[in-house]
């Protein structure tokens, strides 16, 4: 603001000085004094029998003085003063200057003279006054038809880049910018629809991988299944040994389809999570069925307690838990209850000691896999996953790397 009032102040300086400019133009450009009107006026001194009843009837102010400088008559009551100043300010004012037989005569025929003066000022005022109703016009036009439509693409073009597209471009028809207004609403609508175009495209391979996972995971399903019959029926240790490795690969590919699932999406918040009272008991029987390799033994029972918690959400935060233990450790898995102020902490520890200690607060970072995966299959998204969850039942997940192995709470929100 106070840029534009200095701004202005200086305009108005240079629109007087324009004024004065011009002024002193009209005023005295191309201005020939009237040689008859001066000649009447000498023939006039010439003739008069007595200066003193002179009587004027003439169109310029003079002044008659005679050669020692003293006034004889004067149409404009003339000061006294010496002769050859009066002379000399006569020519400066471009006055004309005429001889006779008696001494000088000064017609005031230049514009500084009489009421010379003030048409001089009258003009300049007016001129300057009529050159600022000019600038200050120029500056509302200027403003309305040029500033302000400027303005209104700056803040649209801020409302683009903040990813608002769903805001019309205002436009009207004495807008000296229409077209370029309208491109820009183009533009804006060009980028909505390819913004839409690229949600719709994600949403459709979400939907494709999410499909395909099934369908993998049912064929995976039916022979790891198989493979458990076989298992129960074969007496071979040779073959035996092969079913097992059957079984691994089986467990490999359904996490690896999970994996690939689970990576595709932008965030968690379209894993649902359904929180329903569950009994502790349950508890144990989700931790059970998710160890499929029987490696998990339990050194006590779940104290008797209602959970707050999805069971399909558990069976998959229990799932990655001890999958990652049969990857990073080769011995049993020691599974304990226990009761904490408002939780049931379910403690999982395995042998595991391959783990760099400050590694693991970033053990829960999306995409983050420690120094020991190298070699093993993983895309660094199950306990990042588990955290999520367990964020979404109101628990925690707590991990620790111990002298003797890895451990891992799950504190269970009571109800």
């Amino acid at each position: 603001m106070k840029a534009k009032i200095i701004l202005i102040l200086i305009a108005c300086a240079i629109l007087a000085s324009s004024g004065v400019l011009i002024a002193d133009t009209v005023v005295n450009s191309d201005y020939t004094p009237d040689v008859i009107e001066i000649n009447r006026i000498r023939l006039s001194v010439e003739n008069a029998d007595n200066l003193d009843e002179f009587s004027t009837g003439f169109i310029y102010d003079f002044t008659v003085v005679n050669s020692s400088g003293e006034v004889l008559i004067s149409t404009n009551n003339e000061s006294p003063m010496l002769l050859q100043q009066r002379l000399n300010n006569a020519i400066a004012n471009r006055n004309a200057v005429v001889t006779f037989s008696g001494g000088y005569i000064i017609v005031y025929t230049g514009h500084l003279g009489g009421d010379n003066v003030a048409l001089r000022l009258s003009i300049i005022i007016t001129t300057s006054i009529l050159l600022l109703f000019i600038a200050v016009g120029y500056y509302v036009y200027l403003r309305h038809f040029l500033y302000r439509p400027f303005k209104k693409l700056k803040e649209f073009a801020g409302d683009i880049a903040a990813g608002n597209l769903d805001l019309n471009l205002p436009m009207d028809k004495d807008n000296l910018f229409g077209d370029f207004t309208e491109s820009f609403d183009i533009m804006r609508e060009e980028l909505k629809t390819a913004r839409q175009k690229i949600i719709e495209e994600e949403k459709s391979k979400k939907e494709l991988i999410a499909t395909l996972s099934h369908d993998i995971k049912t064929p995976v399903a039916i022979v790891r299944a198989a493979s458990e019959l076989l298992e129960l029926t074969e007496t071979d240790n040779k073959k035996l040994a092969h079913i097992k490795a059957i079984q691994q690969k089986t467990l490999e590919i359904d996490t690896l389809v999970t994996d690939l699932f689970t990576s595709s999406l932008e965030d968690l918040s379209e894993l649902k999570v359904d929180l329903t009272d569950i009994k502790s008991c349950q508890v144990q029987e989700i931790i059970a069925s998710a160890d499929p390799l029987k490696k998990a033994t339990f050194k006590n029972n779940a104290p008797d307690c209602l959970i707050k918690g999805d069971a399909l959400r558990l069976s998959q935060v229990f799932g990655n838990i001890i999958s990652n233990s049969y990857k990073y450790s080769c011995g049993e898995i020691k599974i304990s209850f226990t009761l904490d102020d408002n939780f049931l902490v379910v403690t999982i520890e395995d042998n595991g000691k391959t783990l760099e200690q400050e590694e693991v607060p970033l053990l829960t970072h999306k995409f983050y896999r420690g120094k020991n995966a190298s070699g093993k299959h993983g895309a660094g998204l199950g306990l990042y996953i588990c955290d999520k969850l367990m964020q979404k039942m109101d628990g925690k997940l707590l991990a620790t790397q111990e002298t003797d192995g890895f451990k891992i709470e799950i504190k269970l929100a009571l109800s």
